[in-house]
């Protein structure tokens, strides 16, 4: 050992064994000396408990509280449960208290893993609320990701949390999943530097990211958590893609397993993902965490083993990490048993060791609670959830009406009009609670002085306020969720109400979601049928069925989730204050009966229409207006490129109109033939720029070599010489310029 240690380190250890103190303890030391050396201190008990985790609600936390755990779902996501305040300072002293008394509670004074759940912001309170992940995926923009990604780590390791569970990198390709919110969309590219950027983020400020959910995490029918019949082709070009670049490009140290069954093998005890892909192939160094009782559902649900135990048993030696959560029980008998070898336990506790070795928790495991009432929803993060939902809003439709100008009455309807619509995996228990403003507050805001601006209640009949305004905004909602996908794309009615009845319903529901007490549907026909001009404004992360009455709208906007700070700035987006420049990053289908659908297909035998409509979109992959026109020249690029080398392409991009906004560049590319079927078009790169009025800039986009790669018939990665298209599109659909380029 000695040998390989530098002359300080030499040093250091020497002083460090006479002083009488165990190795590990030593800072100085390399952290695999440090693992090595308590690894061999420590008993099977207390090995088994650090690779075991609790999740305790508040009304049982302080009584079942086990400190030796190695790992705890921080108690600041529950205290709204108990009545109990959730500001930064309390959150931090609480998690401090937990902490210490984990330390106390070991031998070796081993500090607890706090995690916890960060998908648009630190999730323990009342932090920064950004807006829901499909909403950032619109912006098209990961570099204000990566921003976004720095606040929350900040804000996480204010209060202690040290691992979060996110981000989700599941490709959305059926919109009747529940959880489509939660992802960036349908694309393979977009999912992985969305992916990276916040993955690349939250590590580099000294917060474990942990990817979700590995892998496909939902079947036929929109389900989530249906056995997966995806190919093994189709997951290694799709579905696992953003899950290596975020390991491999951004440095993930935590995986979660998804609870579905892949090629008839749960993800939780599939040795070919968790082993051969994850950590062999791709080198992962982190810990595989199992998705909340994932492990135990490897026996009850799916019937591979006839106890909880053995399941257990069966994850942990397919390369399984740690048990979450409240499922480890058993975990020690297995090893006494020798069902689970020593040796598999020894590889899942020194991934635990590195981890909390390599966050600083030995040598500085408490934080100041005081910095962290400064640090949370500071100006400056608040500023920027603003800004993020702004880039996020995408406008569908408009015939003019918007900007809104010279109105002297705005009529605001719907069940989204008067609430903080922000998604779910929102604060903590009980929702996000912050001081964010409303969509109706944000319009009155905007208008004051120059509109009246009125709020309808939540009632059917809509033409008493109606026939006394200029304009009509209409805020409808849609049910879904973590547990509640859907089988219907119209505007839900009355009759239905949100689902929370999962457990993960539990954890992550949002009580501020609205409770849909009107037919939406008959609602908006009913305001267009007023003859006043109707604007619609959508908060929803997937697609909604507008073709009843879109025609009849004079602008629809996208606003997602759009966080803390959304009502502000679809008022600003309405009034023309900002120019909307997000891109639809999913397909948006006519009819529910085009699902799954998504622009990335492969040639059919056939042809791609049905008897009611050809089967194109609504609304295509990439699609958004903006208030000014942008023009395209001098695109550029190389006729030949080496197959090891990034493909560079320039453009110059003039903003045609009188006001400032945003364009998103867009590149596509077509591999015209090859030894496998590829898709008809791949997006390959794309870059959102700012342009003043008149103003022109030229655009670099590089597409790096693996975008011309694919899975050969013996299943190799690799470039295949050949012709490649490749064009700018403004959309999936909508091509501007382009040319062809040889590989070779």
């Amino acid at each position: 050992m000695m040998k390989r240690l530098s002359t300080l380190a030499l040093l250091s250890a020497l002083l460090w064994a006479c002083s009488g103190e165990p190795l590990y303890t030593d800072p100085q030391l390399p952290v695999e000396k440090r693992v090595e050396d308590l690894l061999s201190r420590m008993s099977v008990e207390e090995k088994v408990a650090q690779v075991s985790a609790q999740l305790l609600f508040m009304d049982e936390f302080y009584q079942k509280r086990d400190y030796t755990k190695g790992h705890i779902r921080n108690v600041g996501h529950f205290l709204p449960d108990g009545g109990l305040p959730n500001d930064p300072k309390t959150v931090a002293e609480r998690i401090n208290d937990d902490t210490q008394k984990s330390i106390e509670a070991s031998r070796w004074g081993i500090p607890v893993l706090q995690h916890g759940e960060a998908l648009h912001g630190a999730q323990w309170g009342n932090a920064t609320c950004f807006p829901q992940s499909i909403g950032m995926a619109a912006t098209f923009d990961d570099e204000l990701y990566y921003r976004e990604g720095q606040v929350v780590a900040e804000e996480l390791r204010a209060v202690g949390v040290r691992q979060v569970y996110a981000p989700v990198i599941n490709i959305t390709r059926d919109q009747r999943w529940g959880r489509g919110q939660e992802s960036y969309g349908e694309d393979v590219l977009m999912n992985s530097r969305m992916g990276v950027a916040y993955v690349r983020a939250l590590e580099e400020g000294g917060v474990v990211a942990t990817p979700k959910h590995f892998v496909d995490n939902y079947g036929e029918g929109g389900h989530d958590s249906f056995a997966s019949i995806t190919s093994w082709r189709e997951l290694r070009e799709v579905y696992l893609e953003p899950f290596r670049a975020c390991v491999e490009e951004g440095g993930a140290r935590g995986i979660m397993s998804a609870y579905n069954s892949v090629d008839g093998i749960p993800a939780s005890c599939n040795p070919k993902l968790l082993q051969d892909i994850l950590k062999k192939e791709w080198g992962f160094k982190g810990i595989v965490v199992s998705d909340y009782g994932a492990t135990e559902m490897v026996g009850n649900r799916h019937l591979l083993s006839e106890t909880e135990d053995d399941a257990l048993a069966l994850c942990m030696n397919a390369g399984m990490d740690l048990q979450l959560a409240n499922t480890s029980d058993g975990l020690l008998e297995q090893v006494q048993s020798g069902k689970i070898p020593e040796k598999v336990l020894d590889e899942g506790v020194r991934r635990v060791l590195r981890l909390k070795f390599e966050l600083g928790l030995f040598d500085k495991p408490l934080v100041d609670p005081q910095k962290a009432a400064a640090i949370v929803r500071s100006p400056e993060h608040r500023e920027l959830a603003y800004e993020a939902a702004c880039k996020a809003m995408t406008l569908l439709k408009n015939d003019g009406i918007l900007p809104l100008k010279g109105v002297k009455r705005v009529g605001v309807f719907g069940p989204s009009a008067h609430i903080l619509n922000v998604g779910d995996y929102s604060g903590g228990r009980g929702g996000w609670k912050g001081d964010g403003v409303t969509p109706y507050e944000g319009l009155k805001n905007a208008l004051e002085g120059t509109a009246e601006v009125v709020l309808a209640p939540v009632s059917q009949n809509v033409n008493p306020l109606a026939s006394r305004c200029d304009v009509l905004v209409f805020f409808p909602s849609i049910t879904e969720e973590e547990g509640s996908d859907r089988s219907s794309f119209h505007l839900p009615s009355s009759h239905v109400h949100p689902n929370r009845t999962t457990d993960g319903g539990l954890i992550v529901a949002d009580p501020q979601a609205p409770a849909i007490e009107v037919d939406q549907e008959k609602m908006v026909r009913d305001l267009i049928a007023t003859g006043k001009p109707v604007i619609v404004v959508l908060h929803n992360g997937a697609v909604i069925d507008i073709s009843g009455w879109a025609d009849g709208a004079a602008a629809i906007l996208e606003a997602w989730y759009p966080g803390e700070q959304g009502g502000r700035a679809i008022a600003d987006v309405l009034t023309g204050k900002v120019n909307p420049g997000g891109r639809l990053p999913i397909t948006w289908a006519r009819t529910i009966g085009q699902n799954p659908m998504y622009y990335s297909i492969k040639p059919s035998g056939r042809g791609y229409g049905y008897v009611e409509n050809d089967g194109s979109p609504l609304y295509p992959f990439g699609y958004g207006l903006s208030y000014t026109t942008f023009d395209y020249k001098g695109f550029q690029t190389v006729e030949t490129l080496e197959k090891a080398h990034p493909l560079k392409i320039r453009v110059t991009v003039t903003n045609t109109g009188a006001v400032r906004g945003d364009e998103v560049v867009q590149v596509y590319i077509h591999d015209e033939l090859a030894s496998v079927v590829r898709p008809m078009k791949q997006l390959a790169a794309f870059k959102r720029v700012t342009l003043e009025p008149g103003e022109s800039r030229e655009v670099e986009l590089e597409i790096p070599n693996r975008q011309f790669a694919l899975w050969d018939r013996d299943m190799n990665f690799r470039v295949e010489e050949g012709w490649f298209e490749v064009w700018l599109g403004r959309n999936a659909e909508e091509k501007i310029t382009g040319t062809r380029v040889y590989v070779k």
